[in-house]
């Protein structure tokens, strides 16, 4: 069944998909599954997160700030020279991916020679593809162009700026992931001094994420005089969905973030793949060889775990869902959304650890009691969480008296 073994690579599960098709073999392409699932992860959350803002710099609680730009422009000849050649090169190597395949999937050809390569590629896709992109560019600018061209003052709001968003969550994020999973174990103080590159693509934190990404957005918006309430009002619902559908990248590959052994037998009326999972294929090569497997990642564990991504995936789901239908009713007390946000996932995180094996991480005393870095941090934001909700309910009860 599809969903009980790894694809370490989306081109691997579409080899599968096709049944193993020659045609069908793009596995030489490293587009790696979780790299995928948390790209569509950012895409999810920056669209939510626009939808939102959009809605209440409608109605008056997110501010823009003026700006001045030169609007009516003829189409610069520089400029179409530059997105042809963009266009050229892009689409030179995409159609020339198609047109090689079977040379590259066989490994006639390596991929690196042929992507540092003018010799290997579609000269008609790159033309087609660079005379599009700057035909495009022509054709929007000659139907903005003003007889004379002229500086006006335009409202930037906050959900014009998604885009940087994106980079913060992407840089502060992944920095901070890495350097709380590098926290959260002794052995990993010494992996990294033996191969810092390798170790800081081998793990992540998803609070190390959440706290540095959110210590960049407040940043953020301060410095660009955004309601920081409604900001992250806005950004809570779709970063928890975020995380969720990037869940789904750790269990498609693999890659260790699985629960403990469960041996106990599976009830009729639950689908095997929520109940345990063997982790075939698993893209760090755990657990023991796969009999007559010829494939790089050749290992399933010895015996089935629980598949806490997957159960992640759905309570992330859950609680989106109870964010978006009350952001409505919570409009007009900004912060509350976010509060009830550090509350549920407090929760969320902490429930899920109960699942995971604590071989390998970092265990703190406290109180006669021996907890994880996770289980702290979800304690401390349920508690702030809690206490942050009681205030802004209390500050909103006493405002609509006076």
């Amino acid at each position: 069944m599809i969903l009980l073994r790894c694809y370490a690579k989306i081109t691997d599960f579409i080899y599968e998909l096709f049944h193993h098709a020659p045609a069908a073999d793009y596995r030489f392409l490293p587009i790696y599954s979780y790299g995928f699932w948390v790209a569509v992860g950012f895409f999810v959350a920056a669209t939510l997160a626009a939808v939102e803002m959009r809605r209440r710099e409608k109605l008056g609680l997110m501010k823009g700030q003026d700006k001045q730009i030169m609007v009516g422009d003829a189409p610069s000849v520089g400029e179409i020279i530059f997105y042809f050649l963009f266009g050229f090169i892009i689409f030179f190597k995409l159609v020339g991916i198609i047109a090689y395949q079977p040379e590259l999937s066989t490994y006639k050809l390596g991929l690196k020679e042929f992507m540092l390569s003018f010799q290997f590629g579609s000269w008609v896709g790159g033309i087609l593809g660079g005379g599009a992109l700057a035909y495009y560019y022509f054709w929007t600018k000659k139907k903005e162009q003003l007889p004379k061209p002229e500086k006006r003052t335009i409202q930037i709001y906050p959900s014009d700026n998604i885009g940087d968003l994106v980079v913060i969550a992407a840089v502060l994020g992944v920095l901070g992931s890495v350097l709380f999973n590098f926290m959260e174990s002794g052995e990993n103080y010494d992996r990294f001094w033996q191969d810092p590159l390798g170790f800081l693509t081998s793990g992540l934190s998803i609070y190390g994420g959440l706290i540095c990404a959110g210590i960049g957005f407040g940043v953020y918006a301060w410095k660009k005089k955004i309601h920081i309430g409604h900001f992250f009002d806005s950004i809570a619902p779709a970063f928890i969905l975020a995380n969720g559908i990037g869940r789904l990248g750790c269990h498609t590959a693999g890659d260790g973030d699985w629960g403990v052994a469960n041996l106990a037998p599976k009830p009729e009326w639950m689908p095997q793949f929520l109940w345990s999972n063997y982790y075939d294929h698993n893209i760090i090569n755990e657990g023991i060889p796969i009999p007559g497997c010829i494939e790089e990642h050749c290992y399933r564990l010895a015996h089935p775990a629980y598949p806490t991504p997957i159960y992640e995936f759905l309570m992330c789901a859950a609680i989106f869902l109870i964010l978006w239908s009350l952001r409505k009713r919570l409009t007009y007390l900004p912060g509350m959304i976010f509060t009830i946000f550090m509350i549920l996932i407090g929760i969320q995180r902490y429930s899920i650890e109960q699942w995971r094996d604590l071989s390998g991480r970092e265990l703190y005393p406290i109180l006669g009691m021996n907890f994880k870095q996770s289980e702290l941090i979800s304690i401390t934001l349920f508690l702030v969480g809690v206490a942050g909700t009681i205030y802004l309910w209390n500050y909103y009860k006493k405002a609509r008296k006076t």
